[in-house]
């Protein structure tokens, strides 16, 4: 369940990041949807107009970027908790398999499949640390 929300958490910061426009709640002609928003809205465009005269465009997309970071972030915090759980399951199961038929590893498809998706998440986790201390660096 971890891995999967993770997952989703991640698919969630790919569609925002690739995504043009936002404009899901106006769509359609929903008058709830656009009345119970419209004050949110309208303190909306007024800081959006007051950045727009600014000559800082970087603020533009300052809330997008504050929101990919922390979809980011949770994202592989939440898929490293799971993992952690994959891991100590597929031990667990090696364990509990010696006991019931005499050896830890069959290589049977509920084991490989078990074995695919941790190295899978294995990359995964490993290239996104490499990338954390890249970035770091690079910064120093």
């Amino acid at each position: 369940a971890a891995r999967l929300c993770g997952s989703l958490l991640s698919v969630a910061l790919l569609v925002i990041t690739f995504r043009k426009n936002i404009d899901i709640f106006f769509k359609g002609n929903n008058f709830l949807i656009k009345s119970f928003f419209f004050g949110e809205i309208q303190y909306l465009n007024e800081k959006r107009s007051v950045f727009k005269n600014t000559s800082f465009l970087s603020f533009r997309n300052y809330y997008k970027y504050q929101l990919t970071q922390r979809l980011d972030y949770w994202s592989y915090r939440v898929i490293s908790l799971g993992f952690t759980f994959l891991t100590i399951g597929i031990l667990c199961g090696a364990v509990w398999a010696n006991e019931a038929w005499g050896s830890y590893w069959n290589w049977d498809p509920k084991e490989t499949w078990a074995f695919i998706t941790w190295t899978i998440f294995t990359i995964y986790l490993h290239t996104r640390t490499r990338e954390i201390k890249r970035l770091q660096l690079s910064k120093d």
